[in-house]
Parts: structure tokens; C-alpha cells; sequence
């Protein structure tokens, strides 16, 4: 029988084993602009992959994905009017008007440049923390446009605005009856930084608390995603990937949101568009990578934001 240590060894193994073989196959073929082309369309499609676990949108609301020559449009209907009249009258007529707003599109993309004699001896990870750390930063930049959207759509004196020292399950329980009274889907998310999730977390938990309401999260897929579980229905969920280029946290220590999933809508134009090649009068080595996107807060009334003034 297999230990999990021997599992984790031979696991080891095999992977040193393939970054050796790949290291060997760029040394022979790193020349060859169709071979770095096919290996940078493989490290632009792990990047995407990755960067969809990255990303919070489904969190704060609707997301489209569009081809690139597409548009993106939230679009509302109103006026049709209901009667109530006695039997063989006259139904009046009232008029249906479409509100249809266009969504911006702008390009988060990122550039990056490495010495073609480390991608000779050493492609395997170079290649691997390429992939790595363009799905974290595509995946930062694009909450961070979320977060500052929500920000500018929520200020301190708006009725969906909370902050005090501390947060309490009462104020999430306001949040969260407020909010799902003005979504149409009900679907309501918890979302903040471990410092404020987990002081939930300790409220939940804590002797005082029955454990009413809540559900730990089980699911493999849920945990990945942050979620620690549901609090009345809303998963509670960790924003992981809140740092910037520097290490600095774009997401506030203090800040939590309350938000349905009907309170924006967001669009992808096309996938994950890249590029490569070489200096010809140097010896550095480039890769490119574009995605465009749009975001639009159409009903920020459908999100609660919720501050902790002591962190």
C-alpha cells in the first residue's frame, strides 16, 4: 500500500522529471520562433484557466463572454401596466420603455521580458512563474477595478453604508435583509479580507452563537474558491488574491460587502490574447498578454458596504 508521503515523492519525482525534459526540449528549439510561439500558447491558456479562480466578478455580479468584436449592453424594461377592470371593460394601455445602457470596454494586459540564457537553461520555471503570476496579477487588476467601481458607487453617506468599530452579526444580518429586498435573483454574496471574515467566523463560532444558520463549507471547488461556507443562505467568502505588484493590498483590512449577484454587470471581449518574440539586436525574450473588459454598476442599491473602523 502507498503512503501519502511515497505519493507526494513520486509526484515530485514526475514533476522534476518533465521540467528536466522540458528544459532539454527548449535548449534544442528555444531558436525556433513556431516552438516558442506553441509554448506560448500553452502558457496563455494555463493562464487563463488560472485567472478565472483569480477573479470575484461572479460575486458582484452578472458576467458575459463576448467575442471581441461584440458589444455588451445592460438593458432594463419598464412601464407595462397591469388593470384591474370589470368584466368585458376596457383594458388601458400603458407604454413599455427599454433603458439600455452600452458597457465600456478598456484592456488590462500585462508585459514581461526575461534573458534568453536563463530561458535556455532554466524554461521550465520561468515559464511556470510566468503563468503563475500573470493569472494573480490579471486576476488583482480586475477586482481591483471591481472593488474602486463599488467604492465609488457606495460613498459614506449612502443608506447601504455601515461603519463602527468592530463588525457584528447584527450588522450583516441588516446587510443582508436590505440587500436581498432589492435583488431580483436573491443571490447574495459575504466577501472581505480574512481580517473581517474571520471575525464572522469567530462570531459564528463562539459559545455564545447556536450555529443557526450557518453550513462549513465541504465542497473541494467552494474551499478553493475561499468560500469558508453560509452564513443564511450568502457564502462567506475570503478574498485570496488582494495584492498588488508590490505586496500592498489594494482590498481595505476593514472592508466588507454584502452583494448580489444582479447589482453589476460585467463582460470579457474575447479570451486571453498573447504574443511573443525576440529582440533582434538583443538577447532578451518577450511575452504579451491582453484581455479586454467592461464593467458597469447598474443597481448599486443591491450591495451593502460595511466598514470596520478599528482596523
Amino acid at each position: 500500500m502507498t503512503t501519502s508521503y511515497e505519493a507526494r515523492t513520486e509526484k515530485v519525482a514526475e514533476v522534476r522529471e518533465a521540467a528536466a525534459k522540458l528544459n532539454a526540449e527548449a535548449k534544442e528549439n528555444f531558436h525556433r520562433p513556431e516552438w516558442r510561439a506553441e509554448q506560448a500558447a500553452d502558457m496563455t491558456e494555463a493562464i487563463y484557466e488560472d485567472f478565472q479562480y483569480e477573479n470575484i466578478l461572479p460575486y458582484f455580479g452578472m458576467t458575459e463572454n463576448l467575442s471581441v468584436e461584440d458589444r455588451a449592453y445592460v438593458k432594463e424594461t419598464r412601464g407595462l401596466k397591469a388593470f384591474w377592470v370589470a368584466r368585458g371593460g376596457y383594458i388601458e394601455q400603458s407604454t413599455v420603455r427599454h433603458d439600455i445602457v452600452e458597457i465600456p470596454r478598456d484592456t488590462v494586459g500585462f508585459h514581461v521580458s526575461e534573458f534568453e540564457d536563463k530561458m535556455l537553461t532554466g524554461f521550465a520555471e520561468a515559464s511556470s512563474t510566468m503563468v503563475e503570476l500573470g493569472s494573480q496579477r490579471l486576476g488583482a487588476a480586475v477586482n481591483a477595478r471591481a472593488l474602486s467601481l463599488f467604492q465609488a458607487a457606495v460613498q459614506p453617506a449612502a443608506d447601504n453604508y455601515l461603519s463602527g468599530a468592530g463588525i457584528g452579526l447584527a450588522d450583516i444580518n441588516t446587510a443582508l435583509r436590505e440587500v436581498r429586498d432589492e435583488s431580483r435573483t436573491g443571490n447574495v454574496t459575504i466577501v472581505g479580507r480574512s481580517t473581517v471574515t474571520e471575525q464572522i467566523m469567530d462570531d459564528l463560532l463562539g459559545n455564545s452563537y447556536n450555529g443557526a444558520g450557518f453550513l462549513p463549507a465541504s465542497n473541494e471547488q467552494m474551499v478553493r474558491q475561499g468560500i469558508l461556507g453560509t452564513y443564511r443562505g450568502a457564502p462567506i467568502v475570503t478574498l485570496k488574491n488582494h495584492l498588488d505588484e508590490d505586496g500592498n493590498s489594494y482590498w481595505p483590512a476593514g472592508e466588507l460587502w454584502v452583494v448580489a449577484n444582479d447589482s453589476a454587470k460585467f463582460a470579457f471581449f474575447g479570451g486571453l490574447r498573447a504574443k511573443e518574440f525576440m529582440e533582434q539586436d538583443n538577447w532578451y525574450w518577450h511575452y504579451l498578454a491582453k484581455q479586454e473588459f467592461g464593467a458597469l454598476i447598474n443597481h448599486p442599491e443591491r450591495s451593502f458596504r460595511i466598514v470596520d473602523t478599528s482596523l
